[in-house]
């Protein structure tokens, strides 16, 4: 047993690790199945903040490197226009930054999407129809937005 201690306090690791493993929400046989699929969520969460960040630091390092010459859109970009002009090979700073930004914004869509993928995999359907609910709702907010 390891157990940390600090001032007068003593924990034990192991329980601490039981805890902490156990969300409460899981039993039987689906709690391996539900624990592969908030992971696959979880890395899909942090590629896309991961990714996101990356894009934006190298359009401010790109930004920073190209003293100067920076060109700012007088209006903003399309998705469609950032993604051509990323897809056609462009490594301007305001691309990559507006790259960032979209991609930020469309990671709960990806999150919403895993989740319902990974529970049609483990054929919990109620859990599909509801992810695709959320689905759905985001992006009639995203089309409502829009207009």
């Amino acid at each position: 047993m390891d157990f940390f201690c600090c001032s007068s306090h003593c924990i034990n690791l192991d329980v601490l690790e039981n805890a902490l493993n156990t969300d409460g929400l899981t039993t039987g046989e689906h709690s391996g199945a539900h624990n592969l699929v908030e992971r696959w969520v979880g890395r899909t969460l942090r590629f896309g903040v991961w990714t996101s960040a990356g894009l934006m630091i190298a359009g401010l390092l790109l930004t920073w490197f190209s003293a100067g010459s920076l060109h700012l859109p007088s209006e903003n970009p399309s998705p469609g226009e950032v993604f051509r002009s990323l897809f056609a090979g462009s490594l301007d700073p305001v691309t990559l930054m507006f790259a960032g930004l979209l991609l930020l914004m469309l990671t709960p869509f990806l999150r919403v999407l895993t989740a319902a993928v990974g529970f049609a995999v483990e054929k919990d359907w109620r859990f599909v129809l509801v992810a695709l609910v959320v689905f759905a709702m985001l992006l009639g907010e995203l089309v409502f937005s829009l207009r």
